[in-house]
């Protein structure tokens, strides 16, 4: 079992992450051209529309993550009636949920001019703004429709490799198609049609799969969750509810504040830092989406020992991963944006700065919340993410009337700091393993992370400044390889004998036996 949960977690590691790596080419590449044919006014509101719809998303409660961790057990057992009781129940949901988002999606167009300080001058840019905002709202609710549901059970079975490979060759044909949109028409209007129709593509692609192989499971045999199981999922979507409304305002009120208080064109600077950020964060989010499913069959059937020793070696990885991922945005993100858009699109210091320290601390959440969610740690945390919540709005708000953008960045990593990263480990410690270890241990861990993490990019930073400089995009990639190796290296030295690296190391090796 120990073999095959790493021959899974492998696979659907390396196709995430080579899927992500070519999403990352076709995104510059299609971002370059938008950015070419339509320029930062389309770049902005084509942001907030996003953003906008992306908190609709919130209407789908969690239902996802606890349908997901539902199947763990049952998949593990093989208990086809419960499987298929499940994937019934998730079916009516995402109707049900895709009918909430259209509603209230239309609801809110009378408070576009609200949201959108230039909205007048949209018409004389030729943005017919609600039309383009149903459209956007259109791609969210197709999102889960046509099947979608069906991507769970891919997923839970730790098969994501073949949603990563299938979908990487739409991600291609989406991408020539748009990039054939803007240079051929210039029309916003059909490349955002273009969105649509790919999302409902990526949904049949789920259809395939799971026909071919979890035809069985999707049999309407009469099976149905007792009331007594729905009330059990509801709870647990109702806490899921607040950490997902947390991570939406994390960042998609970001556009959303800036808009309001300085308008579309500085959304539009933004947004390129954001879409870096945002690749970075996805391709590192996915790659423990991939192993999220052999995390919970893990958790399923292992002791408390194991269970925490790998706890302790996935925080470690993640101060790794997102450390170099962080560090690398600090230092090379201006050089980036300047060969690749122009001077007038850089936002100077202190913001890639600020970027970086975000995504290290959004990265020990999200190995924060793949633990809860895995465990089902999902009621006994409610109360935190409202903390959140609050916190980034209101340091957001305040923040952007004082120091513009870096304000809003400043928002998001105070509410990191104080709610997730002080509050979160001493519930997961209690009630993920009982206490197994004292959370100040995980505290003192990772100050030490930190600080080593502070001299490996604070140094990478001065020789980046200091060697190769001036030759345009060849520094880019020198910059971006040294810190890449450099980063990582130096944690990696420092801590190369602990137990949560010889634990990595044991996986790998199991790995190779097999």
């Amino acid at each position: 079992m120990d073999s095959s949960r790493t021959k899974n977690s492998t696979l659907n590691l390396a196709t995430t992450f080579g899927q992500q790596m070519l999403n990352i080419v076709l995104r510059f590449a299609v971002r370059t051209v938008f950015v070419y044919t339509l320029g930062k006014s389309y770049l902005g509101i084509n942001g907030l529309f996003a953003d906008i719809l992306s908190m609709l998303s919130l209407a789908e409660f969690g239902f996802d993550a606890a349908i997901g961790y539902k199947l763990y057990k049952p998949l593990a057992e093989q208990n086809d009636v419960a499987i298929r009781k499940y994937l019934r129940f998730f079916k009516y949901v995402y109707r049900v949920v895709s009918l909430v988002i259209l509603g209230i999606g239309i609801l809110l167009i009378p408070f576009l001019p609200i949201l959108i300080k230039d909205y007048e001058r949209l018409d004389a840019l030729g943005i017919h703004a609600v039309l383009v905002y149903m459209l956007y709202l259109l791609q969210s609710v197709s999102g889960y429709l046509f099947f979608a549901y069906r991507s769970v059970i891919i997923k839970a079975d730790q098969k994501t490799y073949l949603l990563n490979t299938a979908n990487g060759i739409v991600d291609i044909v989406m991408s020539v198609v748009q990039i054939a949109i803007l240079l051929l028409w210039h029309n916003y209007i059909l490349y955002i049609v273009s969105l649509i129709g790919f999302v409902i593509i990526k949904n049949l692609v789920s259809l395939r799969i799971s026909q071919k192989r979890y035809h069985s499971y999707f049999a309407d045999t009469g099976e149905r969750l007792s009331r007594e199981e729905i009330k059990d999922i509801v709870k647990d979507c109702a806490a899921l509810f607040v950490f997902r409304a947390d991570n939406m305002v994390m960042k998609a009120t970001d556009n959303l504040i800036l808009s309001s208080f300085h308008g579309l064109i500085l959304v539009g600077e933004y947004s390129n830092y954001l879409m870096i950020y945002t690749m970075l964060k996805s391709i590192l989010a996915k790659m423990y989406e991939s192993v999220k499913a052999s995390m919970g069959n893990f958790f399923a059937q292992e002791s408390v020992e194991r269970k925490y020793a790998f706890f302790e070696a996935t925080n470690f990885i993640t101060i790794v991963l997102y450390g170099t991922a962080g560090g690398g945005i600090a230092v090379v993100t201006n050089e980036l944006i300047e060969c690749w858009l122009g001077e007038s699109y850089i936002v100077m210091q202190p913001l890639p700065i600020l970027i970086g320290i975000e995504l290290v601390f959004a990265g020990i959440k999200m190995n924060l919340n793949q633990i809860r969610n895995i465990s089902g740690v999902f009621r006994q945390m409610w109360y935190r993410p409202f903390i959140g919540i609050t916190i980034n709005l209101c340091v957001s708000i305040i923040g952007v009337n004082l120091w513009g953008i870096h304000g809003v960045v400043v928002g998001t990593i105070c509410s990191l700091i104080l709610a997730n990263f002080l509050i979160d480990p001493g519930i997961i410690h209690k009630h993920c393993f009982g206490n197994y270890r004292p959370v100040l241990f995980y505290y003192i861990k990772n100050l030490g992370y930190m600080s080593i993490l502070l001299l490996a990019v604070a140094s990478a930073m001065w020789i980046c400044n200091h060697v190769f400089t001036g030759c345009g995009w060849w520094s880019v990639i020198f910059h971006g390889i040294f810190c890449g190796i450099y980063i990582p290296g130096i944690l990696l030295i420092v801590y190369h004998r602990t137990a949560e690296c010889k634990f990595l190391i044991n996986k790998i090796k199991i790995l190779k036996r097999n």
